[in-house]
């Protein structure tokens, strides 16, 4: 159950929206109810207007749902019965790198025991997997990778350490990915969801994404880093190890059960200390199809008709090499109709850090030489869409352009965005995008925590983009 920190509420004057923030408790982001505190009684007091500015430019390659229209009515997954935790949980079951026949499923405790998953197509759990486990900052963190899974199939789990049900839920499931020709899902994808500093819970906003985002039906999320505040940090409270179950496998542990997360490296993962990658690698299991000393840090995996590309701007990126080579040779043999890359730095934005230079210089014209549809970035703590920009100019997507989203409006402290001659749609607020593939059409739905639409693009593989 959220744990409110302040009320946001809307108002639209001229043309220009303002968030009206609501004191009931302090606005530090650092503040937090106690769990047992979940109803409030407060007289409201308005003690700040923070304004939201959405804009639309040219070119008219836009299909816009005015402010206020609600997210079109999808069947959402249901929300698992949630159980009080059982003794000794530290991390929920979250789901890793997942395929059409394969799923890695993780958990931590804070004592140790021989680990195991359970599962079965129907509720009898008559088969097990034997879990890994290992100690990182002093806890217990077990990964069970389940193999010989059918294609496109929902199975029922349970996870035990110590002969132990510590499964958190009356009832949970995990569905395997797509077979390479299906092209019928639904991802999510956003950034900068980090607290405000490295002791603080989840922000408000950050804790209202999360909310709005389990909300959703979607088969996968994509997080464009800065997922913690210092992951750098190699012990003590805010340890890195720390720092993620705070900031993310709390934030979204209603999701992370039945729904595989795909993260990048964030500048904030590595700052603080020595520990960033170390910390990063311990927790996720992800695809390791990246080259030896890059695997995790950045790599590449098939969902239905999609491909998509992790990749780690804090890392060389340049032409020559080991990560630009990797990404050149990982497009060239991908046969997906659809491919997609997530990454931290943008290449393009107009916000309080701007476009970072070195990465249009270095990969934009690979992603153009490549057939790359659509990029997603953080960074900058805004929204922001470009028209379809090849060659340094906007076209269109018939023409090669490649279409550039700036998400980080997941729950860090949000910036001021300016536009600019690439900027197609901008806002401040928080945020996230729903990205529906249907065959050889795409859809991108920008949503925020009320649950409206503000922003939507389509592209037509079919035929032309929707104007």
């Amino acid at each position: 159950m959220l744990r409110r920190s302040g009320l946001l509420g809307f108002l639209i004057v001229g043309g220009i929206g303002f968030l009206l923030v609501v004191a009931y408790t302090p606005l530090s982001p650092a503040s937090a109810l106690p769990p047992a505190q979940n109803t409030l009684s407060f007289t409201p007091t308005i003690v700040d207007y923070l304004p939201v500015v959405f804009e639309n430019y040219p070119p008219p390659t836009v299909t816009a749902t005015p402010t206020g229209t609600p997210t079109p009515t999808r069947t959402p997954t249901p929300t698992p019965t949630v159980m009080p935790p059982p003794p000794g949980l530290l991390v929920y079951p979250y789901l890793g790198e997942t395929t059409a026949t394969s799923v890695v499923i993780s958990w931590a405790t804070e004592g140790s025991g021989a680990s195991e998953v359970r599962y079965s197509l129907d509720k009898s759990y008559g088969k097990a997997v034997a879990a890994v486990s290992s100690t990182y900052d002093g806890k217990y963190w077990h990964s069970a990778t389940l193999t010989g899974l059918t294609v496109d199939t929902t199975y029922y789990y349970k996870v035990y350490t110590g002969g132990d049900d510590v499964t958190p839920w009356v009832e949970i499931t995990f569905t395997t990915a797509l077979k390479a020709t299906a092209g019928q899902f639904t991802f999510v994808a956003l950034g900068d969801s980090r607290p405000w500093s490295d002791s603080s819970p989840p922000s408000q906003g950050a804790l209202d994404v999360a909310a709005r985002m389990d909300r959703q039906s979607f088969d996968l999320a994509l997080h464009t880093g800065d997922i913690v505040n210092s992951g750098g940090l190699c012990s003590g409270s805010d340890s890195s190890w720390n720092q993620y179950i705070r900031a993310y496998f709390d934030l979204y542990r209603e999701s992370m059960g039945d729904v595989p997360f795909y993260p990048c490296v964030g500048n904030h993962e590595l700052s603080g200390g020595s520990c960033g990658y170390q910390g990063y690698t311990d927790v996720y299991s992800l695809p390791e199809n990246g080259p030896p000393g890059g695997k995790e840090e950045y790599y590449s995996f098939d969902w239905g008709n999609a491909h998509f590309l992790a990749l780690d701007t804090n890392q060389a990126h340049e032409v020559g090499s080991t990560q630009y080579d990797w990404l050149v040779n990982d497009l060239q043999i991908s046969t997906q109709p659809w491919k997609f890359v997530f990454f931290h730095h943008p290449p393009y934005s107009s916000g309080y850090h701007g476009s970072t230079t070195e990465v249009p210089t270095y990969l934009v014209s690979a992603f153009e030489t490549y057939g790359v549809d659509v990029v997603f970035n953080g960074h900058d703590h805004h929204y922001e869409r470009t028209c379809p920009i090849r060659a340094g100019a906007c076209t269109t997507p018939q023409d090669g352009g490649v279409v550039y989203y700036v998400a980080g409006g997941g729950g860090a402290p949000l910036h001021p965005v300016l536009g600019d001659w690439f900027t197609a749609y901008k806002g401040t607020l928080y945020h996230f995008l729903s990205v529906e593939v249907d065959g050889c059409q795409l859809r991108l739905d920008a949503i925020d925590v009320g649950g409206n639409v503000f922003d939507s693009y389509e592209i037509d593989h079919c035929g032309s983009a929707a104007d």
